[in-house]
């Protein structure tokens, strides 16, 4: 029995120094910094089950229209009050805090580029607010589809063009599968 409690530990002991250092869950990195906490989405739910149910609603106003958004998730996903936000293959938004989230319209400020200011913007994006509207049905779930630039702030003219040109203001929305 003895080496079997003792093959146990040589196999175990590793595995359980690497979780515990990996900075996975708040630890030490490995340059010995402190790292956030892994967020709660990153564990492995099949990709059936994130695709077809949309998050679950809070009881605030506007929780049940959500903004369908790939930033930082290809696929996409059902998002509400995003800090990053893709609208289309052409813009995107950084840097979101959301003024308010309502059933009808969304507004945020924050921080647009796209590839329709490229390269200027890529280090600077325009500060501007955005205002989300036009709920729609998909396949039982209320998504805006459309964005508008309501206070353009630094964005020139001949840049708000552009990217009107590029996209019309139309935000993406999920396929139908």
């Amino acid at each position: 029995m003895r080496t079997t409690h003792a093959a146990v530990i040589a196999l175990v002991s590793p595995f359980v120094l690497l979780a515990g250092c990996s900075g996975a869950e708040g630890g030490p990195s490995d340059d010995g910094t402190s790292l956030p906490p892994a967020p709660e989405e990153t564990q492995s739910v099949p990709a059936e089950e994130t695709a077809s149910a949309p998050p679950e609603a809070s009881p605030s106003s506007g929780a049940d229209v959500f903004v369908f958004n790939t930033y930082g998730d290809e696929p996409g996903r059902p998002d509400r009050e995003p800090a990053g936000l893709t609208a289309s293959e052409f813009t995107t938004f950084t840097g979101l805090t959301w003024r308010t989230w309502e059933p009808d319209s969304a507004e945020a400020r924050g921080r647009l580029s796209g590839t329709w200011c490229l390269p200027g913007c890529q280090d600077r994006p325009y500060e501007v607010v955005v205002e989300l509207t036009e709920p729609q049905d998909v396949e039982g779930t209320e998504y805006f589809t459309t964005y508008e630039i309501t206070d353009s702030g630094d964005l020139p003219e001949d840049m708000r063009q552009r990217m009107t040109d590029a996209d019309q203001g139309r935000l993406m929305l999920p396929t139908s599968r």
